[in-house]
């Protein structure tokens, strides 16, 4: 019971503080990115068709591949997906969408931390209106090294509460294990995607595994930057038999981030080793004394 209300309270903090974030960083700094937008947009390119019955980029790879490769997913993409009339007719207006900012960074401190990435649309007039005529939903794929997870049930109950569209965790999901004895996991994130807002913040919740002894006492993970998509229809389309038109939005732009986690001193081994056997040694014997003396008291009583 105590471990539900760590997390739900913990939770309830994630969204309290992604609130603040989005509030902040759409007042404070949005007329500097929107400005930026007219400098440099990134070119879209649809990769193809995506089943309206798949729930997810990722689920789909998984169907395939057992593990996580950043070459197979590369192929993945280029192979596994083929252009239909769908795909045909958002590709007359694709050039119109694209990012033109991507900015992110690591908030908090230690083990668990969010990484914040902040979006921003070109905002062409083309875009607008094209968009009006669709259904699109912004796909963002971060491929975390080893050494960093997310919790899957921390990211559906931020999806619960309107955090995302939905939430997705696969390859390695045992949280429980450490850096050296586990493997790369990835995390899909949906989001909305409207006319107006041409500016997002997504914020992820992630934390890291106990790295291995370092003579620094720290490990520097470096985490890549994400891969973004859009998937499109017509809002005509009929739902039972329909594909949605994946956009890989080509930005070559962004910055990788930089987590350096705390480990313990490998030179303080022996000492460590040391005061913890003798830490435990005396507590064993203060335990067996104690049952020796109780035991007594009780046959003198008798």
């Amino acid at each position: 019971m105590g471990m539900q209300n760590r997390r739900f309270l913990q939770t309830q903090l994630m969204l309290i503080s992604i609130w603040f974030v989005m509030a902040f960083s759409s007042t404070g700094d949005s007329d500097h990115l929107i400005l930026s937008t007219s400098k440099e947009c990134s070119n879209p390119n649809i990769i193809g068709w995506w089943p309206c019955y798949k729930e997810n980029l990722l689920g789909f790879y998984f169907d395939i591949h057992r593990s996580l490769s950043d070459l197979d997913f590369n192929k993945f993409l280029t192979q596994e997906f083929h252009l239909s009339d769908s795909c045909e007719r958002v590709n007359d207006n694709a050039i119109s969408i694209g990012i033109s900012s991507l900015l992110r960074h690591l908030v908090g401190e230690g083990y668990h931390r969010q990484l914040v990435t902040t979006m921003v649309f070109c905002h062409h007039p083309e875009f607008s209106h094209w968009i009006k005529d669709h259904f699109c939903v912004g796909v963002i794929v971060e491929r975390l090294p080893i050494g960093v997870f997310a919790d899957p049930f921390e990211l559906q109950h931020l999806a619960m509460h309107g955090a995302f569209l939905g939430a997705s965790v696969l390859g390695d999901t045992n949280l429980e294990l450490p850096s050296a004895l586990s493997n790369r996991s990835v995390v899909e994130i949906h989001f909305e995607v409207w006319s107006d807002n041409i500016k997002i913040v997504l914020q992820l919740p992630l934390h890291a595994r106990y790295p291995p002894l370092d003579s620094s006492g720290y490990a520097n993970i470096t985490i890549g930057r994400p891969d973004l998509f859009l998937r499109c229809r017509p809002k005509e389309t009929n739902l039972e038999n329909c594909s949605w038109a994946l956009i890989d939005l080509g930005y070559s732009f962004g910055n990788s981030v930089q987590w350096r986690i705390p480990c313990g001193i490998e030179g303080h081994t022996r000492a460590v080793t040391a005061v913890t056997f003798l830490s435990a040694f005396i507590c064993s014997l203060s335990i067996l004394f104690s049952i020796i003396l109780f035991s007594r008291k009780n046959n003198v009583k008798v």
